[in-house]
């Protein structure tokens, strides 16, 4: 009978998710904190025409011009607040702006063990958890844009 090494068994660590919670439309939503590389107030955007599934305009930022992905339009929802604040996200294709409510986000870590599959099918996700009585999906930022 063949046996692995001590140094070649693979150890189970379990690392905690360093999620970012924010809100759209009042819904709860959460995103992988290494997926996000800003938060600022929002500034009016600039309409473009595009192909691309809910990329609606471009919005500047200093010297940067960011693609806009309107997540509340796709959710169907309209962001709440006089003064919203603008998610900067990493997508594989490039940084990429959401309009979020007017909340502060926070930070959360989650115990990988606590994450469930998202069976809800409105948004990509890597899985859900839930606080308290509310479900919060996990956005899959490098999805968004593709179909659901």
């Amino acid at each position: 009978m063949l046996r692995a090494s001590h140094k070649y068994q693979r150890e189970t660590t379990r690392q905690s998710w360093p999620l970012l919670v924010f809100s759209v439309g009042g819904r709860r939503l959460a995103v992988k904190t290494f997926d996000v590389s800003g938060i600022s107030l929002w500034n009016e955007s600039i309409p473009v025409a595009g192909r691309t599934p809910f990329v609606t305009g471009l919005v500047r930022q200093g010297q940067t011009v960011l693609p806009v992905f309107d997540l509340a339009a796709s959710l169907r929802l309209t962001v709440q607040g006089s003064s919203p604040l603008c998610l900067t996200i990493r997508h594989p294709l490039g940084e990429m702006a959401m309009c979020i409510d007017e909340e502060i986000p926070v930070l959360h870590t989650c115990d990988p063990a606590t994450i469930q599959t998202y069976q809800n099918k409105d948004l990509p996700a890597e899985g859900s958890y839930t606080n308290g009585l509310d479900e919060i999906p996990i956005l899959s930022v490098s999805r968004l844009g593709s179909t659901v």
